[in-house]
């Protein structure tokens, strides 16, 4: 009789460290990459595109690069481009650590294109960082795009983010309407495939 208690209690201790195997591997794997076997959601169309405002960059550099003006908040539909790439990070993410360079080689590409420079813009957004954190982030690894804290996790929550890194694409028609054609947690191994497959998703021309 306790001979048979303690192997259902062996079984169920195995099933439970499987199962929990199971969900550590579903978030944070870095195999889990944007090409190549990539691990989507559906994009989900024009539906449950939420409202978001981040604070207006302090930078004129940074509101040039996103063709904004003024002071205080600003929803991202404002943003003058095409097409806007989002990068959930975190400054504690070492997935996030180790994909920005490959980031950073990605805005570089885009910008020695004259025919889509103005067309698709990058910003990243710290999920759980503080605006301390996001300069910090800036400044290690030398990002040229725009950052901007998300403290509350508001944001990463509204775009249900799961894991860090996600990028996001959404298309933008210059009214401020909004369309969400890529959502894909990992990062991308090869920046020019990453936007290639960006153009060809969104349709730019």
């Amino acid at each position: 009789m306790e001979g048979n208690k303690r192997r259902i209690v062996s079984t169920l201790c195995i099933l439970l460290a499987v199962s929990l195997l199971s969900v550590t591997a579903s978030f944070g794997a870095e195999s889990i990459t944007v090409l190549g076997g990539s691990v989507k959601s559906d994009s989900g169309g024009n539906q449950g595109i939420p409202t978001i405002e981040l604070p207006m960059p302090v930078s004129e550099q940074g509101k040039s690069y996103l063709g904004l003006s003024g002071t205080g908040n600003f929803k991202i539909g404002q943003i003058k481009s095409q097409v806007l790439i989002i990068e959930i990070y975190s400054l504690y993410c070492p997935h996030c650590q180790r994909a920005a360079s490959r980031v950073n080689e990605l805005l570089r590409l885009i910008q020695e294109r004259p025919d889509i420079k103005e067309k698709i813009k990058i910003i990243g957004i710290g999920v759980n960082n503080s605006m301390y954190e996001v300069e910090s982030y800036r400044e290690r690894y030398k990002v040229p795009f725009p950052l901007f804290p998300d403290l509350t996790m508001e944001v990463s929550q509204k775009f249900n983010v799961r894991g860090t890194p996600t990028f996001i694409g959404l298309k933008v028609n210059g009214k401020g309407m909004l369309e969400k054609f890529y959502f894909a947690e990992g990062g991308f191994q090869d920046a020019q495939q990453f936007l290639m497959e960006i153009i060809q998703l969104s349709g730019l021309k």
